[in-house]
């Protein structure tokens, strides 16, 4: 493996750990999420490959989420999706 190659895992490593825990907000206008709109978010993982993961949105972060009371989110979001709160 390059330094290059390196260092960009070690920043989408950041990048995930940064997410995961984070409260957020969709942004996204998609009508499926219609009834999470409003509501408060909580990153519970975060992933830029793997199982799900569409190779051309790389290097964003697909994530899944629970809600503030601790039930899970139905989907997953790419980062362009929610905002961080």
């Amino acid at each position: 493996m390059t330094e290059i190659q390196e260092q960009t895992i070690k920043k989408i490593n950041i990048m995930a750990h940064y997410l995961v825990g984070k409260k957020v907000r969709i942004i996204s206008d998609n009508e499926n999420y219609t009834k999470f709109m409003n509501k408060t978010l909580i990153c519970t993982f975060a992933s830029n490959s793997g199982n799900g993961y569409d190779e051309c949105m790389y290097p964003e972060m697909l994530c899944d989420f629970k809600m503030v009371d601790g039930k899970e989110v139905p989907f997953a979001l790419y980062e362009y999706e929610f905002k961080v709160i």
